[in-house]
């Protein structure tokens, strides 16, 4: 380990990873710090999911049967509160060991050029002239100065780098807290009957869902909520009571935790730039962040390789189009699902039903959209379509107006605020006129840990 690179990144993981592979790729100098050893890299669950065209599109590592690779399926069905009225949602999704495959990641950076120092904790920035220019950390009881042009902050949901900026850094200093999360829970089952086989299925209303395991003979059945894991059983006691499942016992139990939030509205100050969760970047349809993050760290390595090469300052105005470049490839989009989500779980388990049933809002249609990124777009006939099925809803009592006005609340939240991001200033000139506005919408949107402790 030197004592000067061009870039430092906190957090060995899936995204400090491929950070560092791509610009030790460029020849650019990367040390990848961790307070975790080896054997701890990527253990926050054994299984997780990416689809199966971006191994390609971000040229990530293909998973080996017998190492880290666990399983593939082809899409899924969404269903209502009830069971019923099944979506297609696509997708060709691999499933694999994250602790493996991040090691595999791992690996993969340091073939690259990249150095990883595992058991060595970030401690604070270096500051000269009140900027960044490297970092203190701890190894082996020791305390070490290195210096860098740039650190990225890969620390997951504690944000040990970005939480330690001075409150008047560029950049959001909160705390990722139990109302920014969803608590997943994981139960690996095996069926009691062993002719029976699973279904690859979700129930957005309890944020449930049953998928493939490493054990072919079993599946994992999930669920997220805000709050906190007692609030995780309360909805899955719920959920069972409600939904048919097939006969199974359940062998163990997993549970972590992932951000829920919007994120940061500046990833960027002098020096130093946040990614993945401690950016809280995350899809909100799903919660994954593996390669939602990916998104976001080429925007950031488009930037920054050719600052880096050119040997001009990674300065807050230098590094400032990486916002806006974030917004256009999915922040905005995403802003907007989030929004509109929040209204969506203001419906009760009967008018949900009734959602599925008319193919309002729980569409095959929007399911395709929100697994890209997006949001949906409609003709003219399929909103009034719509419309008059909202409106029979009303009429036969099947829906409330209440749900329908929160409804349409969230919709039009979602496109002021997807709109507003769309406005992001292209300087630093005009942000904190930028983020006055932007706190009265995102006020007006609520969260989803209100809505769920309104219910």
């Amino acid at each position: 380990m030197k004592n000067s690179y061009d870039v430092i990144i906190v957090g060995a993981a899936t995204a400090g990873s491929y950070f560092a592979n791509k610009l030790a790729k460029e020849g650019i100098s990367v040390l990848v710090i961790d307070s975790k050893p080896e054997e701890k890299i990527g253990t926050k669950y054994d299984i997780f999911h990416v689809g199966r065209e971006d191994f390609d599109k971000f040229g990530i590592p293909w998973p080996v049967k017998g190492e880290d690779y666990a399983f593939e399926f082809d899409s899924t069905h969404v269903c209502s509160a009830f069971g019923n009225h099944p979506k297609y949602s696509p997708g060709k999704v691999v499933g694999m060991h994250m602790h493996d495959y991040t090691l595999r990641l791992n690996r993969w950076a340091q073939q690259a050029g990249a150095e990883i120092a595992y058991e060595t904790a970030f401690k604070s920035c270096i500051y000269e002239n009140g900027k960044i220019t490297g970092v203190t950390c701890v190894r082996n009881g020791e305390e070490l100065e290195i210096k860098a042009k740039l650190v990225a902050d890969c620390s997951g949901i504690p944000s040990v780098v970005r939480r330690s900026l001075p409150d008047n850094y560029g950049v959001e200093t909160f705390e990722i807290d139990p109302t920014d999360m969803f608590y997943v829970v994981l139960r690996y089952i095996s069926f009691t009957n062993p002719d029976d086989k699973m279904n690859l299925r979700s129930w957005p209303f309890y944020k449930t869902w049953e998928a493939p395991q490493h054990n072919p003979d079993g599946a994992i059945l999930g669920i997220g909520a805000n709050l906190s894991f007692d609030m995780c059983e309360k909805v899955y006691k719920e959920f069972e009571s409600a939904v048919n499942l097939t006969p199974h016992k359940i062998d163990y139990f997993e549970r972590g935790f992932t951000p829920y939030r919007r994120p940061p509205y500046s990833l960027v100050s002098d020096s130093f730039v946040a990614l993945g969760d401690s950016a809280c970047i995350t899809k909100p349809s799903c919660g994954e962040g593996v390669t939602a993050a990916m998104v976001q760290m080429d925007a950031v390595l488009e930037v920054v390789i050719p600052l880096i090469k050119s040997g001009k300052q990674l300065s807050r105005e230098n590094l400032w189009p990486i916002n806006k470049k974030y917004i256009d490839a999915q922040g905005a989009d995403f802003a907007n699902q989030m929004a509109v989500l929040i209204g969506a779980v203001a419906s009760s388990a009967e008018e949900n039903e009734y959602f599925f049933e008319n193919d309002l809002i729980f569409s095959t249609k929007n399911f395709i959209a929100m697994g890209e990124g997006g949001m949906p777009r409609f003709s003219i006939g399929e909103i009034l379509t719509m419309a008059y099925r909202f409106i029979k809803g009303i009429v036969t009592g099947k829906l409330r107006i209440s749900t329908i006005l929160a409804l349409l609340k969230a919709v039009m939240n979602g496109g002021k605020i997807s709109g507003h991001y769309k406005k992001f200033p292209t300087t630093p000139a005009g942000f904190d006129k930028w983020c006055a506005k932007a706190d009265i919408i995102w006020k007006k949107c609520g969260k989803m840990a209100d809505m769920v402790s309104d219910k």
